[in-house]
């Protein structure tokens, strides 16, 4: 099921020292920021796109197409001008380099970037 504007229950969890400064949520399903992590500025935030079938309709108005859940694990950090995706779960201590389109899950501990971002490292505790 896809939900409308008005289904109730978005859900929008952000944990313990998140630092975020002019960036973006939207949530219709479930957006959930865990603790410690960082997000630049510029930074955009979907669980949910929306379909652009209709000329004749702003797209706005148009119904959500996709929502799926976002999850950005515990210490993340989201350089400037990110864009995630809906349905990525991005893991605990991943960087996502700026200006990023975060399209597909980004494993714990990796360094992802470009559009689409794709793992470029791992990052190994010393």
């Amino acid at each position: 099921m896809v939900p409308s504007r008005e289904t109730p229950g978005p859900v929008l969890v952000i944990h313990n020292r998140v630092r975020m400064r002019g960036a973006s949520i939207s949530a219709v399903r479930s957006v959930v920021i865990e603790e410690a992590v960082g997000i630049a500025a510029g930074v955009y935030i979907s669980d949910h796109s929306h379909s652009f079938d209709r000329p004749d309709v702003p797209i706005r108005d148009q119904p959500i197409t996709e929502a799926r859940p976002v999850r950005i694990g515990r210490g993340a950090w989201l350089g400037q001008n990110v864009v995630v995706m809906p349905g990525v779960t991005i893991g605990a201590q991943a960087v996502i380099g700026a200006n990023s389109v975060v399209t597909r899950d980004v494993p714990p501990h990796t360094v992802a970037v470009g559009v689409p971002a794709r793992v470029v490292r791992e990052l190994v505790p010393e």
